[in-house]
């Protein structure tokens, strides 16, 4: 043996060493880098899966997250509901969450909060394939949406993760390091101290926890506008075709609530007035779409246009995300359709004097 291969040698086996060490002082962090562990996709199914059915279950984005209030559901039909709505969740998300978490009992009805970006033709579902799939998902994915890199690249990081913990946790071993180093870095301590508070916060029994009834996020978009224009991020317009993968997927998900005895309702959650003006030559586009779906699957379809549903931009915690009052008059206006169209089973028909007693 030569020497320089015989120096190679000892160079990898100290690299592989140090690896190896690295692994076991995170593996034996665990507990303290799972205080930085968001988990959504863990937080909330497991309150469904461990926990009564709720007999009515709201499905969405970070969309639906804040405007379907499971209190004004229940109010007005008498029965369970939680919100299950997910930041940057859409349609295959929500299919493989119905999957997985309707088997052993299911809902009588489950509200589908949607918007024009959830079903636009460059959604690719990372978050399903890092969170949620299994090898068939996947399978069925590239089958559906294509075979793509990142989606194939995020199901393998989450099967082989856990083989290398340093990696699999990168991100919470920052979090853990910039907490840390508050006296030199105080910023980045500061988000990483309210990112440990947020992952400690319990998950609300209805899943719902609006920033504006928490007395957070005060300023609505109309406010941060006449401050400052920079503050107020706009929200890109979605591609959007009729042939998207997402508007197939979207029919998949009604057609498989329908086949497990499921009853569903979609309801549109609007942008504010800034964001229709920027995105009016796609909207009323995927509105249409996702009406056309709505009906081919026999699931009704609630719109929220701006004669239907009055609003300003004073009404939007952000451009997508509405403030707690539009958010009840949203959730309003979908229980009384669910009232009026019959979809819950007769028993809790009575509740429709409840809501016809609160004002719009």
């Amino acid at each position: 043996m030569t020497e320089n291969a015989g120096r190679r040698i000892i160079l990898m086996a100290s690299a592989a060493l140090t690896l190896i060490g690295a692994d076991a002082l995170v593996r034996g962090m665990r507990a303290e880098l799972t205080a930085y562990t968001v988990a959504d996709y863990n937080r909330k199914p497991s309150v469904i899966a461990n926990g009564p059915m709720p007999r009515i279950v709201l499905m969405g984005s970070s969309r639906a997250k804040y405007a379907l209030v499971p209190d004004e559901f229940e109010r007005a039909t008498g029965r369970s509901a939680y919100n299950l709505g997910i930041a940057g969740s859409k349609v295959v998300e929500w299919i493989t969450l119905s999957r997985a978490l309707f088997k052993a009992d299911r809902p009588d009805l489950v509200v589908v909060g949607i918007n024009a970006s959830e079903v636009r033709l460059d959604y690719s579902p990372t978050d399903a394939a890092r969170n949620l799939f299994t090898l068939d998902d996947l399978f069925e994915s590239c089958s559906h949406e294509g075979v793509s890199t990142s989606v194939i690249g995020a199901y393998l990081q989450s099967a082989a993760g856990p083989l290398c913990e340093v990696y699999h946790h990168r991100y919470e071993l920052r979090m853990w390091a910039q907490e840390r180093l508050g006296g030199v870095l105080p910023k980045h301590a500061q988000q990483a101290r309210e990112l440990r508070e947020r992952v400690a916060t319990p998950e609300p029994p209805s899943g719902y926890a609006h920033p504006w009834a928490q007395g957070e996020q005060l300023r609505s978009v109309e406010e941060r506008l006449l401050n400052n224009v920079a503050t107020v991020e706009a929200a890109c317009v979605p591609l959007f075709s009729r042939d998207s993968p997402s508007m197939s997927r979207l029919a998949q998900l009604l057609d498989e609530l329908r086949a497990g005895g499921i009853r569903a309702i979609v309801v549109y959650i609007p942008n504010c007035p800034r964001t229709e003006a920027r995105w009016r030559d796609v909207e009323p586009q995927a509105i249409n779409a996702i009406a056309s779906v709505c009906r081919e699957s026999g699931a009704p379809f609630v719109p929220c246009s701006q004669e239907e549903v009055s609003r300003t931009n004073r009404d939007f915690i952000e451009e997508v995300h509405v403030g707690l009052p539009l958010a009840r008059t949203i959730s309003r206006r979908a229980a009384r359709q669910i009232l009026a169209l019959g979809l819950l089973p007769i028993e809790t028909r009575h509740a429709v004097t409840k809501i016809n007693d609160v004002p719009d």
